[in-house]
């Protein structure tokens, strides 16, 4: 993958969340899209769906991009997420907080579109902001 296409599709999947653009990733994402969040849909369509929801629940909502690397089919973003909560996180109810944590997104690219993507985030960072109790792990 070329690297100024690599940025591209990242500028469009980042700025759907920081414009609320949601056309935005029309562009940049294949209609079959994947990820691992079981709570929403997949598809294209359930990402559309993510990204209103966290807009809807994150006041001045940012994503920073911190570094960009890319090899091969794969695109790995560290990013800054930042925001005020004013909607449920995470099951976490709204706290009015600012918050600001660590993004890690591998996206994999298939036919010159994101196709799907694995993330970390720092979510003990985002439950001591928003002054949650962290759940208990099950093994």
């Amino acid at each position: 993958m070329d690297r100024s296409d690599a940025l591209r599709l990242v500028e469009d999947f980042v700025g759907a969340y920081n414009d609320g653009d949601l056309s935005r990733l029309d562009r940049c994402l294949a209609v079959g899209y994947r990820h691992p969040n079981p709570a929403a849909a997949q598809g294209r369509d359930g990402m559309k769906q993510a990204v209103a929801r966290w807009r809807s629940a994150v006041d001045d909502l940012r994503l920073s991009v911190e570094d960009v690397i890319v090899e091969g089919d794969k695109i790995v973003v560290r990013m800054t997420f930042s925001g005020r909560q004013v909607g449920a996180i995470l099951d976490i109810p709204p706290s009015g907080r600012e918050f600001s944590v660590g993004l890690i997104d591998i996206f994999v690219v298939e036919e010159g579109v994101l196709a799907g993507h694995w993330d970390e985030m720092d979510r003990l960072g985002l439950y001591r902001q928003l002054g949650a109790p962290v759940p208990a792990r099950s093994s």
